[in-house]
């Protein structure tokens, strides 16, 4: 494959996420002909990275500590010189910010800076959200293109200098619903009686996620449906796990409940449950909601961040106010009294996902970027050379590879 356009990407760590799984997703659709990938992790290996050294052309990880770590800027900013890319895509706040200044001091015709997300966390005080704020106008004043994953983040960073982002949704790839044969078992494995209703969210175990909203409303769900069961599929924060688990004794429903922790087969449990919830105080455009979309469930979810560019309420499912446990309730309850409804709205949203965020979409609109005329280079400055730009920290492919068969 000669004259590929070299793209190189970079990211924070490449851990479970949902804007990891989106980049993952991306560079796989990719025309390999035409694009040669390079990933660029800023703060080490995780959990995703054998797949992403599966099917990107070149994964260089390097060791940030510390916002202000000269040294692996100074390394990035090497790697970026050295690959010499048509294009720098950053994904998310920390690989936005080294990423994409790297790439404009190394004079690449074009830098492209997504974010991915509201920026909302409950457990950042009016000093950090100030600081992030101060980062993001920083960031928006050296990339040619700000891509954003829904309007209500375009919304958001608008207040930041970003008033001309582009909204690139989310894509997922067609699969069919898993057979009856695999979601009998699953039930059995969860110990789940064949004609109980179940309902389903995968969430990080975060906050964010305000997930005792969640419990509190199964608990007046299972005053009216006793037979009712809840999974909660993903990994997170430890001490709030403790929590949820201490407010499900509290609340007695701990025996109808079931913390799965990270699973693989996320669509499978999707598919397994009647209904599938999100309860977040904050979202960018949630996976788990498309996901559960293609597996024609239909959702309840808190009308936060993108979610409203996803769900019409009544149509593909309902829409709650966050933190509102009993019109969360309400809503579920309502989708196990009327089965015709909630299979009504699986099938509309099954092919709303198929019809309006496939991944071939997102790889054209993401791609249509990368084929338009680059913004005028600028001049490369001569700096100094670095000691640590030459030992750049990280590890380089073949490193990498061997990293990969090892895990």
């Amino acid at each position: 494959m000669q004259n590929r356009t070299e793209i190189v990407y970079v990211i924070p760590r490449p851990e479970i996420g949902g804007a990891e799984k989106q980049l993952l997703r991306l560079i796989e659709h990719l025309d390999q002909r035409r694009y040669r990938s390079t990933v660029i992790c800023l703060d080490g290996g995780g959990t995703l990275l054998p797949d992403y050294v599966a099917i990107a052309d070149d994964v260089i990880v390097l060791d940030r500590q510390g916002l202000f770590d000269f040294r692996t800027f100074i390394g990035l900013l090497s790697h970026i010189r050295h690959i010499r890319p048509t294009t720098v895509h950053t994904t998310l706040y920390i690989a936005n910010l080294f990423g994409g200044w790297a790439a404009k001091l190394a004079g690449v015709p074009r830098v492209v800076v997504s974010q991915r997300g509201l920026g909302i966390d409950p457990r950042h005080g009016k000093l950090k959200r100030v600081v992030h704020a101060i980062f993001n106008g920083f960031i928006g004043t050296f990339a040619d293109v700000r891509t954003v994953n829904s309007r209500a983040i375009a919304d958001r960073m608008a207040d930041h200098g970003w008033t001309d982002c582009q909204v690139i949704y989310n894509g997922i790839l067609d699969r069919p619903v898993p057979d009856r044969g695999r979601l009998d078992a699953l039930r059995q494995e969860f110990e789940i009686p064949s004609e109980s209703t179940i309902l389903t969210a995968v969430s990080r175990i975060d906050p964010k996620k305000d997930l005792a909203t969640m419990l509190k409303a199964f608990d007046q769900v299972r005053d009216q449906h006793p037979d009712t069961y809840l999974l909660v599929a993903g990994g997170g924060f430890t001490d709030y796990h403790q929590d949820l688990v201490q407010l499900a004794h509290r609340l007695d429903i701990i025996d109808h409940l079931r913390f799965l922790g990270f699973r693989d087969d996320a669509s499978d449990l999707l598919a397994l449950g009647d209904i599938s919830l999100l309860s977040s105080v904050t979202e960018g455009l949630p996976n788990a909601i498309l996901e559960s979309m293609l597996m024609a469930r239909p959702v309840v979810a808190t009308a936060v961040g993108g979610v409203p560019e996803l769900v019409e309420d009544g149509v593909e499912g309902y829409l709650v106010p966050k933190g509102d446990s009993c019109s969360f309730a309400s809503r579920i309850c309502d989708l196990i009294e009327n089965p015709v409804r909630r299979e009504s709205m699986g099938i509309l949203g099954r092919a709303r996902a198929l019809s309006e965020f496939s991944i071939q979409k997102t790889v054209a609109r993401t791609t249509d970027i990368y084929l338009r005329r680059p913004s005028p280079q600028i001049e490369n400055i001569a700096y100094p050379v670095h000691p640590a730009e030459t030992a750049a920290s990280g590890f380089h492919p073949s490193s990498i590879q061997e990293w990969a068969q090892s895990a």
